[in-house]
């Protein structure tokens, strides 16, 4: 993918998460589980009270807001790609914060290094994932963890095969898979991963939540299904319909043992 393809694919990205930022918290029950469930890794793992913290996609500070509350004496750095957004999460852990525009993946400006770098659930937008954290690595204090969740391989495989079914092309875009997970050259890591079965009413309800989240961006190159197509797909969902959230949970280290 060329620069001015992948900035033409960010800036649709930022647009969408804009657009559905006042419907997000709404629509985004994996989200705020997710985060849960990271939050408690991230309060297990042994860091200073004063640590200094940067958030990929903070979102609408699902994962902010437990930040604040286990480092209140901690510096947040807060970041995301969607103005909207982050006027949400400012909103929510309030003034002591620190809040930035910035795409994660190239996170140009960005000053100091940090105790920890965290992200629930926004890696998986990243263009090249392997050179986005090897990025972000390198603002790793020595000593410093990156611990975050993304989607893995397995994520909304019913809705790939629904696609496979009616011989259409699914517009999805491939997540890693934990053993090839593109980790940088010579760093130390760990990773988890979990299965969610998240139900839906149908179909419709399915793309009206992705829709809603603002998660519709598809796979680089994706051509749309016709709406004929497109019918067909969901009518091929009428009735209750879960959709798997493979959850990849990572963990880097900038040095020293695990």
């Amino acid at each position: 993918m060329t620069d001015s393809t992948s900035d033409k694919r960010k800036h649709r990205i930022a647009q969408a998460f804009s657009a559905g930022a006042h419907g997000y918290d709404s629509a985004a029950d994996v989200q705020w589980l997710v985060a849960t469930r990271l939050a408690e890794r991230i309060r297990a793992a042994p860091l200073a009270p004063t640590s200094r913290i940067l958030e990929i996609g903070c979102g609408t500070g699902f994962l902010s807001m437990r930040l604040a509350e286990a480092f209140p004496e901690g510096q947040l750095v807060l970041t995301d790609i969607a103005a909207s957004m982050l006027d949400r999460c400012r909103a929510k852990v309030g003034p002591k914060a620190q809040y930035r525009i910035l795409d994660g993946e190239r996170p140009q400006g960005l000053e100091g290094t940090f105790d920890l770098i965290t992200s629930n659930l926004a890696f998986q937008w990243f263009v090249d994932l392997g050179e986005g954290l090897s990025r972000l690595a390198s603002h790793l204090a020595p000593g410093g963890r990156m611990m975050f969740a993304t989607l893995g391989r397995n994520t909304f495989g019913e809705w790939r095969e629904a696609h496979e079914a009616l011989g259409l092309v699914c517009g999805t875009p491939e997540y890693p898979s934990s053993e090839a997970f593109p980790w940088p050259e010579g760093a130390l890591h760990a990773m988890d991963e979990e299965l969610i079965r998240q139900p839906y009413d149908d179909g419709h309800d399915f793309v009206r939540t992705l829709k809603a989240l603002g998660a519709g961006e598809p796979a680089p190159g994706h051509r749309p299904l016709s709406p004929g197509a497109f019918r067909r797909l969901l009518a091929s969902l009428d009735g209750e319909f879960a959709a798997t959230y493979h959850i990849l949970y990572g963990d880097l280290f900038a040095g020293g043992n695990p």
